[in-house]
């Protein structure tokens, strides 16, 4: 036998319990259950030399569940976050482009919405080298 207090004790925890559980929108739904798939190919790019620029041809593809129009951006945040648009696909699944690569730096690709221009997915291609870059001068002597 339980008493009417205590029912009504259990059910005031039961209703403050229930308002602290997130409630999620439609579109918080969307992002959540509608992953894409960003594939960067090569991710490095190697140099002989600290300093001197990479070279590479760099295929890029994605694949995402629903259509959307999306576009694909190179930034270089070396210098302030620079970011150029490379490509636009309108309400695709998936999308593939071929780049060459020519860079000294490390460069971040982007998928963004194109309405509203919010960050969907995100790849670094990484410039290493072999040889480090010294201020020594070599003399070269016969004798």
């Amino acid at each position: 036998m339980c008493s009417s207090i205590s029912k009504g004790i259990a059910l005031l925890v039961f209703i403050s319990f229930i308002g602290f559980i997130p409630m999620t929108t439609g579109e918080e739904k969307a992002t959540i259950t509608d992953k894409i798939e960003f594939k960067v190919q090569p991710q490095q790019c190697v140099t002989l030399r600290q300093g001197r620029d990479c070279f590479a041809t760099i295929t890029m593809q994605w694949q995402k569940h629903s259509e959307q129009p999306l576009c694909l951006y190179q930034v270089n945040k070396q210098q302030l976050n620079s970011k150029q648009q490379l490509r636009c696909w309108k309400k695709n699944h998936q999308g593939q482009v071929k780049i060459e690569f020519e860079s000294s730096d490390n460069l971040t690709y982007q998928l963004r919405t194109q309405q509203g221009d919010h960050l969907i997915a995100e790849t670094e291609v990484v410039v290493s080298w072999l040889h480090k870059n010294t201020t020594r001068r070599r003399r070269w002597r016969l004798f």
